[in-house]
């Protein structure tokens, strides 16, 4: 990425950190995508070039595999804890019927 380009992210990052303390979200949108130089982007375009941009990065796709990883871990303890409980009170249900 060019020093413009990082510079220009940077102030970008920095007024909608900014104007988002100040709870004017749209505004930051604003104002954020038109200091990136796109014009005026609604926040779901934003989030995905930010997501795109991300992606093309080594770090952030390593960050993101284990991310990931935690994701479906805890998403398995989940599952299994719902499934134990609820085999747990149908035998409950069994047991006393």
């Amino acid at each position: 990425m060019e020093t413009e380009t990082k510079a220009t992210l940077a102030a970008a990052l920095a007024t909608g950190y900014v104007l988002g303390r100040t709870k004017k979200g749209k505004l930051a949108i604003g104002v954020a995508s038109v200091l990136a130089g796109q014009g005026l982007l609604s926040p779901k375009e934003l989030v995905s070039r930010a997501l795109r941009m991300a992606s093309e990065s080594p770090q952030a796709a390593q960050l993101l595999d284990q991310v990931r990883g935690e994701l479906m871990d805890s998403a398995r303890t989940a599952l299994s804890a719902t499934a134990d409980r609820r085999l747990g009170a149908l035998a409950a249900r069994c047991n006393s019927a």
